[in-house]
Parts: structure tokens; sequence; C-alpha cells
């Protein structure tokens, strides 16, 4: 039995998969713009909610496998040609720092650089996963810490990915960049050229030969994001 299939539907546009029995519809075309815009479109658009974690991988993942128009238009403006934003925001804290790594912050309402992020000065409260990431007990922060990740090629395991996609995403995200012969990367702050933290968004992309996460670049309004309808 086919563990995921995709699919389009009329009306409002929507892409769609049904992932192990889970059915879940995105907004198509996506939301085009800034960090801000995206999200704060996506904030005004009462029928659905940011795209985020495994919801993301999915969308790499029919983006790359289908060969309907919807589909392959995704995959060449939002990830070829541009980039698909996660609603998310790191802050590199430089290796000097306790918290040495990277910081990862939900951030739904696109908030961005607009505002800068609380970093906390005690993450003894906070829990160890199975991934070596610690979580904030609200579960909207995680600390990355440094060795735990990769600059360049990456693989499933790595924390930063897993701290952006949750594990089951980035297994898919790695897959499906195997699968298309790209090479999973990672762009990141060098944590050792940095002497204060330096904040930054995240995104999804293709570059070359390399499809990957990139939480270095600042972008501009060639960025998009998905929403995903509140019903499925």
């Amino acid at each position: 039995m086919t563990e995921t299939t995709f699919g389009e539907e009329g009306g409002r546009e929507w892409l769609s998969s049904n992932h192990r029995g889970t059915r879940r519809k995105y907004s198509y075309p996506p939301v085009q713009g800034t960090y801000q815009e995206c999200f704060q479109g996506l904030a005004n658009d009462s029928e659905v909610v940011p795209a985020e974690g495994l919801d993301l991988a999915l969308i790499v993942k029919g983006a790359y496998s289908q060969r309907t128009k919807r589909w392959a238009d995704v995959k060449q403006r939002a990830f070829v040609s541009g980039y698909t934003r996660i609603p998310i925001r790191v802050s590199w804290m430089p290796v000097s720092h306790e918290l040495a790594g990277a910081v990862v912050e939900r951030d739904l309402q696109g908030n961005g650089r607009l505002t800068s992020m609380v970093i906390p000065s005690d993450v003894s409260s906070w829990k160890k996963n199975s991934a070596g990431l610690y979580v904030s007990p609200d579960g909207n922060q995680t600390l990355v810490p440094a060795g735990k990740y990769s600059a360049g090629q990456i693989n499933e395991k790595d924390s930063l990915l897993i701290a952006h996609l949750g594990q089951e995403g980035a297994e898919m995200f790695v897959k499906t960049a195997v699968d298309e012969g790209k090479v999973p990367y990672s762009w990141v702050v060098d944590i050792n050229k940095i002497s204060s933290p330096e904040q930054r968004v995240s995104d999804l992309r293709e570059d070359v030969d390399w499809l990957g996460l990139n939480t270095f670049y600042h972008g501009g309004r060639n960025g998009f994001a998905f929403g995903v309808h509140k019903s499925g």
C-alpha cells in the first residue's frame, strides 16, 4: 500500500497530500514576499495556519516527486528560482557563549528580525530529547548545541534540520534530496567568527547540486510561504 499520495483540488486552489492516513491541504499559490509579508499574509487568512515541520517536508517531497502542473510550479518557483520560508527564526550564539550553537524559535506571527528574540540565561529546566536538543517548557524554543549540527553536507541526523522539520520531516527531506540526485545541505553562521548573537530567519531552497536548509542568508522578496488548511 502506498504510504504517501499527492493531488490537486478545484474551487479555491489547493495542493494535497495523504501521508500515513492523514490528509492535508496546502494553499496554492503560496504567499510571496518578505518574511513578514508572507506570514502576516497567512495570519490574515482564516482558513489556514502556516506550514511547518513535517508539512514542509511533505511539500518538498510533493514538489520533487509529482509531475503535475501545480506541483511543478511549486518546485520551480518556491525552490529552484526562489525559496520556501519556514516560520522559524534563529539566534546564532558565539562559541564563547554558554549557549554556543543555535537557539531556534517558532515564529508563526512572522516577527522575524523586526524584534529581538528573548534568549534565556538558564536552560536547566529545558528537556533534552533523543536528538540531543534542549526544548523549552512551552515547546517554542530549542537549543541546538555546537557540535550537534553540520555546515555543508548533512544527513537525517543533523540536529539543526531536526529542530526545523522534526525527526520524520528531516528523514523525508534528506531522502527527497538524495532521490533527486541532490546533496542535502545546510547553510549556517560560523559561530567562531561572531562575537555576539546574530539573528536570522530560515528557509528551504535548491542551489545547483544542493537541496538544503538555509539559516544564514537574509533573503529578500523571492520567498514563499504555504498555509495548511485548519481542518486538514
